[in-house]
């Protein structure tokens, strides 16, 4: 079942856009919450050598499994009502 589904087509095109909507609402409600908009300090803050790898590693993987799992079980689901 798994292969079926991670196999299907648009599943990947799905977790791409998923995640990259994850990656730009998480951030802006960081920007928002944690920097109250301002947009310098967290640039400032967040784009500093010593943390920036960790900081696209993070979002990065923190997307792809957001994404990951929706579609998962979304395309989980339309196979499931297909049989």
């Amino acid at each position: 079942m798994f292969s079926k589904i991670v196999n299907t087509s648009g599943f990947w095109k799905s977790v791409f856009y998923l995640a990259l909507a994850f990656i730009v609402i998480y951030n802006l409600v960081d920007v928002g919450m944690g920097y109250s908009f301002d947009l310098s300090l967290y640039a400032e803050k967040r784009f500093q050598r010593s943390n920036l790898l960790r900081f696209f590693v993070a979002n990065i993987g923190s997307g792809f499994v957001y994404g990951f799992i929706v579609t998962f079980f979304k395309f989980r689901s339309k196979i499931k009502q297909n049989k």
